[in-house]
This record gives structure tokens, sequence and C-alpha cells, in this order.
């Protein structure tokens, strides 16, 4: 999977925001940018989802905002003889916010601040904005005009719900810098973790791979993800385990050593501080069992 963040340019000539209804077999490609925000409703399908400096599985129902210039990807594959990924985005611009012709949806423009560290989308919120999301599909451009002012709607009633509107990123993300440099040598690290979970992962390494001395690296790294190496390392370990448990059929202890855990019992230890749950509850909770 490549870890790069790419600066994507989001085209809508003609409407004020961009509506895809996408059927996928694979759903990932490259971490991505734009100046749009965004609205990701995973129909079906699962996967690890990447936002800012966070990382988590994501299953049916997935829905989250990421305001403008947030780092993205939702990665995952359909399996032998599973359904295809269903996936509905809406992208627009934050100035809709701003329009001065639009008043009303002056409350949005904090909801788009908060967007800034991608926010998951429950409760009530996340009815209604399915609900309209799943109207657009058949709509002509000026029903879906008037499906986006729900959503809308629904995001800024939704601020005043903390259980509504859950942050992901620990940190809100930057705007782009003119040399990207940071970004790009903290992904080159990302698509090693990734691709190398099952092995040592070393902070030697990972400053090699990023043309930095291991003490650069450490301070390097925790300033530009907010995570020490070893907390990152364990998150991602986490993240892909949790994604494994919930389709994969083999035992606990197999599946915690393909992510790189070296005993068991720390990786129960890691995933239940993590996720509130040991892994075999995750497991059954994730199969909807009790």
């Amino acid at each position: 999977m490549a870890m790069r963040v790419i600066e994507e340019p989001v085209h809508h000539p003609g409407t004020s925001f961009r509506f895809l209804a996408l059927e996928l077999r694979a759903f990932g490609g490259a971490r991505h940018r734009h100046a749009q925000a965004e609205l990701t409703w995973v129909v079906r399908g699962h996967g690890l989802r990447f936002v800012g400096d966070h990382v988590e599985p994501f299953a049916d129902g997935d829905l989250v905002l990421v305001g403008p210039w947030v780092p993205h990807l939702w990665d995952g594959r359909a399996g032998r003889g599973e359904p295809a990924f269903a996936v509905r985005v809406l992208q627009f611009p934050a100035a809709l916010a701003e329009a001065p012709l639009l008043p009303e949806l002056a409350p949005l423009q904090a909801v788009l601040q908060r967007a800034a560290r991608g926010l998951a989308l429950g409760g009530l919120a996340h009815g209604r904005v399915t609900a309209a999301m799943a109207a657009m599909d058949a709509a002509t451009p000026a029903a879906r005009l008037a499906l986006l002012m729900q959503v809308f709607a629904a995001l800024v009633e939704a601020a005043a719900d903390p259980a509504a509107l859950r942050p992901l990123a620990t940190r809100p993300a930057a705007l782009p810098r003119a040399d990207g440099e940071a970004l790009r040598r903290i992904d080159r690290v990302l698509a090693w973790m990734h691709r190398h979970l099952h092995t040592e992962l070393s902070l030697e390494e990972a400053a090699r791979r990023a043309h930095v001395s291991p003490a650069a690296f450490s301070r390097f790294f925790r300033r530009e993800t907010g995570r020490t190496w070893t907390e990152a390392v364990q998150e991602m370990r986490c993240s892909e385990a949790a994604r494994r448990l919930r389709r994969d059929t083999r035992p606990v202890a197999e599946i915690a050593a393909d992510c790189g855990w070296r005993t068991q019992s720390h990786f129960n230890r890691v995933f239940r501080a993590r996720f509130g749950l040991t892994p075999r509850q995750y497991r059954r909770a994730a199969a909807g069992g009790a």
C-alpha cells in the first residue's frame, strides 16, 4: 500500500459540490488530501482507515467527515466470493459555510474546524446523514443540493451532541507546506511499517529509511505524528489485528503473531487498553454476539 500523500485536485464543473456513488473490488490507493471537505460513507466493506495521524478498522456503516487538507485513506479489498465495496462520497468546498448569502450555515464553520482532526459520525446524525446521501443516488442536481442542505443541518445539530462527532487524529491537519519533505519522510516510514508488521520494527531501521539519525528521527517522528515510535507501532499493530479479527476465523494467537506481537499476553493488554475489549470480546462484538 502506497502511503505518500498526494494532493488531489477535485473538480465539479457546473455543480457546487461533488457526489460519488462507488462500487469497488478494492478500496485504497495513496493517502491523499485536497482543498475540499469530504464526507465518506462506507455502505458495505471493511479494512483500515487512515485519517491524519490516526488509524483504526472500518466496517459497514463507517461515516467520517474530514476537513480540507486532512490526509486520508480507506484501505481494503473484497475477498473471494465477497460483494464489492459500496461507498458514497460527498466533497464540497468549505467556503459554502462562509457564503454571505447563506448565514444559516455559519455554525457549520465550527464543525469543519473540528473536522481538521477527522470526525467519525454516530448517533442520530449518522441516520440523518446517510439517509440524505442514499437519496442522492437517483436525485436530480437540484434535488441533490436540497439533500446537501439536510446533511449540513444534521452536522450542525450534531455539534451539540458529544457522542455524535468523535475526533480521530490527535491534532488538526496542517496546511500544505511548500516542500512537503516531512510528510514524504513520514509516509515512507508508514509504508514500511504496514508492509512489515510481522517483523521487528526498530527505530534504528525507521531512522535509516527517513535518512536521519535515530535521535533526530525520534524527535522528528513525535513532532510530526504526536506519538512516540513505540506508540505508533502498537497502534498500527492493534488496528490491523482488529481488522483481521472482524473477518478472519483463525485463532487469536495466530492473528496476533501475524501482526508482530511476540506474546499474546502483551497483545491482550495493549489491545484492551486501546479498544476497551479483549481480542475475543472484540471479535464477538464485531460478529454481533454477546
